[in-house]
């Protein structure tokens, strides 16, 4: 226990002396200082654990030094050596939380030791428990980013599940589900909602003459410059090949074929390009809505937009 530091403080060398026999033999270092501000100097070059003092001293008097021991050190264990008729200038220190025990004296021998020993196993002991706090604190960090990352990599998993690789428009799978939302939700509160399929014609050839890497590249362009013409509520799904299905939430069938007509020009006029090669795309449209078509569930909504589906112009 020889790194348990402990500091006595008293203005009478002898009484330092007398303590320094008791306590030679114990297992812990033992420092002294006549005054508080002495004390002060020990304490700023050796960290002390427990700290012993007397309260009438010349320069700082006790009270004055457990004060500023209690601000600038607060780990240190502090107790007050008081004779009798210093009990009073004790009360502030008690009820301030200044100290951790006093000691009368003269103080006996056995009674010192087993307060300092009572002094250091509670400094040890709290000592273990900020350390078990801190490890919690650290556990508890790391276990809120794991949950954090995992959460992430749920999300992202998700992403994965329900979005097409090639154009990361939503796929299929989840065009069920949001179709199923979609149609009760605008059914329930009375809006309309429009059902838009649009087909690449004679995609195949495509592939066959340009190769499947600049299929995918056209589908891609393709899916990302729709998705700039619609607006946030909408919806764009790959439904499968060079199929692909808008649901446009609160949306006529009016403005659906508006709509329309824009993705036709602008097929029309826009070629496909890459590094070696260029190609234009002609387009089928077809659409449909909940108001114009009555249609009785969300299957039948996309039934009556694939009726539809026309080359050149919607229908």
């Amino acid at each position: 226990m020889k790194d348990i530091h402990i500091l006595f403080v008293d203005d009478e060398p002898v009484i330092l002396r007398a303590i320094g026999r008791l306590l030679y033999k114990e297992h812990y270092s033992l420092h002294f200082a006549e005054n508080g501000v002495e004390a002060l100097e020990v304490m700023a070059k050796t960290p002390i654990q427990v700290l012993v003092t007397d309260m009438r001293m010349p320069k700082m008097d006790g009270l004055s030094l457990l004060r500023q021991v209690k601000e600038l050190y607060p780990d240190t264990v502090r107790m007050a050596l008081s004779g009798y008729l210093q009990i009073g200038q004790l009360l502030p220190c008690i009820n301030s939380g200044e100290i951790f025990r006093f000691i009368i004296k003269p103080a006996q021998m056995e009674e010192l030791k087993q307060a300092l020993q009572d002094a250091i196993d509670y400094y040890l002991l709290r000592k273990d428990r900020i350390a078990l706090v801190r490890e919690l604190q650290e556990k508890n960090e790391k276990l809120e980013q794991a949950l954090e990352q995992q959460k992430e990599v749920e999300t992202q998993l998700r992403q994965l599940s329900i979005m097409d690789d090639v154009t990361e428009l939503y796929n299929r799978r989840f065009l069920s589900y949001s179709m199923e939302q979609q149609f009760e939700q605008c059914k329930r509160c009375g809006r309309d909602l429009s059902c838009l399929i649009i087909d690449l014609d004679h995609f195949k050839q495509i592939n066959e003459e340009y190769g499947y890497d600049f299929g995918d590249f056209v589908l891609k362009q393709f899916a990302a410059c729709l998705l700039k013409m619609i607006s946030a509520t909408d919806m764009g799904f790959r439904y499968g090949g060079a199929r692909f299905i808008f649901l446009l939430p609160a949306t006529g069938l009016e403005k659906t074929l508006a709509l329309g007509k824009t993705i036709l020009e602008w097929c029309r006029t826009t070629p496909f390009l890459d590094n070696s090669s260029s190609v234009t795309v002609a387009v089928s449209i077809g659409a449909a809505s909940l108001i114009r078509h009555h249609p009785q569930t969300p299957d039948e909504l996309i039934l009556f937009a694939d009726k539809m589906l026309a080359g050149d112009k919607p229908c």
